[in-house]
């Protein structure tokens, strides 16, 4: 089929109202909704990260803190 047929067909359904209209709507919404779905989910495992990585610097630094302490002095 030649893209002059092509664009042809699709003239009607582009200018159109009807079900063909709804449908492309509900599609657009939905890649815009997984679109910030996978946004949502990127950010909330990059922080995520932060979040796990301060807490093993802390443990770190409070392990060092405590190396070479009697275990009386700990409290």
């Amino acid at each position: 089929m030649s893209t002059a047929a092509l664009v042809q067909l699709a003239g009607p359904i582009s200018s159109e109202n009807g079900p063909g209209l709804f449908l492309r709507i509900i599609l657009v919404a939905s890649f815009v909704g997984v679109g910030l779905m996978v946004w949502a989910l990127a950010r909330a495992g990059r922080d995520g990260a932060k979040r796990d990585a301060a807490r093993v610097a802390a443990r770190e630094a409070e392990g060092a803190g405590t190396a070479g302490r009697p275990a009386d002095d700990l409290g």
